[in-house]
């Protein structure tokens, strides 16, 4: 006479705390089978040993293994090939984690940049333009040179095809957005220019050929708000120039236009805050 304890499938959902429909479904897939068929209601009942294996497969799932995964693990009989199988599981949640570092740090990066521009947008609402000399380092950045039409939607289009081949090769995005001018602003043709569009990225161990070095130096640069445009990019291009001029400065390298805005403000040219930045040298003294 069989001494076991048998459950029916209500009480073994309360004893192992999932629905009903779990345990159907585990049934129908051959995951576990309760032990005992009823000849005359048809009822099926769980016994110790399958509420046992129920709470395997729970273990199991915590550890992120894949139904078919545990189906594989219950039929094994060898510890040699469980363990296997736990040790790709292992090394696939610790890349799993790894790739969950990197978002973690991506996201302090941009509320890192959110606050800046919080807090900067609140300081400069009362100002025009912000004019100051600047040293910046050597940037890492990925590019897209080429002649194309200067505005607002050709540069999110290839800004946007640019985030997508740095998320394929997987470099990590650093900084703010920025075009470079590499003809003079006073005179070019906005509908065909030579116009590089960069993404700065983390420099440690890229070798992609399309990243380069904008080098580091002495910037003078002007602060100001609104999308840039034809006649905004001349106004403060001008203004720049008269600094040098009266300050002895000459250009030594490309205007570059920076755009201290998170990827989310896009739809609000209104809240843009743009840097315009000229690498600039003393000028010889005659």
């Amino acid at each position: 006479m069989r001494q076991d304890q048998l459950y029916s499938i209500g009480q073994a959902s309360k004893i192992c705390n999932l629905s009903i429909q779990t345990l159907r479904f585990y049934d129908k897939i051959g995951l576990v089978h309760p032990s005992e068929t009823d000849k005359h209601s048809g009822y099926r009942y769980y016994s110790n040993l399958d509420l046992l294996h129920i709470k395997i497969v729970q273990g199991l799932k915590s550890l992120n293994f894949k139904l078919e995964e545990i189906s594989h693990t219950l039929k094994s009989e060898k510890l040699d090939r469980i363990m296997a199988m736990m040790k790709t599981k292992h090394e696939e949640t610790l890349q799993e984690v790894r790739r969950l570092e990197k978002v973690a740090t991506a996201i302090e990066q941009r509320m890192a940049q959110v606050n800046f521009l919080q807090a900067l947008g609140g300081e400069f609402k009362e100002l025009d333009i912000l004019v100051e000399m600047k040293h910046y380092p050597d940037r890492h950045v990925a590019f897209d040179r080429g002649r194309y039409a200067c505005g607002m939607e050709p540069s999110v289009v290839r800004f946007t095809e640019l985030f997508h081949k740095v998320e394929e090769n997987g470099l990590t995005p650093n900084g703010y957005i920025m075009t470079v001018y590499h003809e003079n602003i006073m005179i070019f043709d906005r509908q065909d220019s030579d116009i590089e569009v960069c993404i700065p990225v983390d420099s440690r161990g890229t070798t992609a050929d399309f990243t380069r070095t904008i080098a580091g130096g002495e910037y003078i640069t002007a602060l100001y708000c609104g999308v840039p445009n034809e006649e905004s990019c001349k106004r403060i291009y001008g203004k720049l120039l008269e600094w040098m001029k009266t300050n002895g400065y000459e250009e030594s390298g490309p205007a570059i236009e920076q755009y201290l805005v998170d990827m989310t403000q896009m739809g609000k040219p209104e809240e843009f805050i743009v840097e315009l930045q000229v690498p600039v040298i003393k000028g010889l003294t005659l």
